[in-house]
């Protein structure tokens, strides 16, 4: 979007992006153009938004969320997004297949 889209009567942009390099771009051009702006997202089961209103709030690019403890069973089991995702991914399927199942077979017969 170029100067012109923001100038013509742009009061409000609404977000639903599925990366942050795409929120923290569009967070930018909104600050830059003082633009309030609604993002919107999810990861796994969790949802959340962010209302930014210039000069009242702080932006998106300002804040940051605090590092997960552990990685979301939903976001494992469908949609294993980043390296660590997918190793944890493989010990839970390793666990259950070669650990839990023979533990359980042993502990009823």
């Amino acid at each position: 979007f170029d100067d012109a889209f923001w100038e013509r009567g742009v009061d409000c942009v609404l977000n639903a992006l599925d990366n942050v390099e795409a929120r923290l771009y569009m967070d930018g051009r909104c600050v830059a153009h003082s633009k309030s702006l609604i993002d919107a997202g999810t990861l796994g089961s969790k949802g959340n938004v962010q209302t930014v209103v210039p000069g009242r709030s702080e932006s998106y690019g300002s804040s940051a969320d605090p590092p997960e403890k552990a990685i979301p069973v939903c976001t494992l089991k469908n949609f294993p997004y980043e390296i660590g995702h997918t190793i944890q991914w493989g010990r839970d399927l390793f666990d259950g297949l070669y650990n839990r199942r023979p533990k359980q077979a042993n502990d009823n017969g």
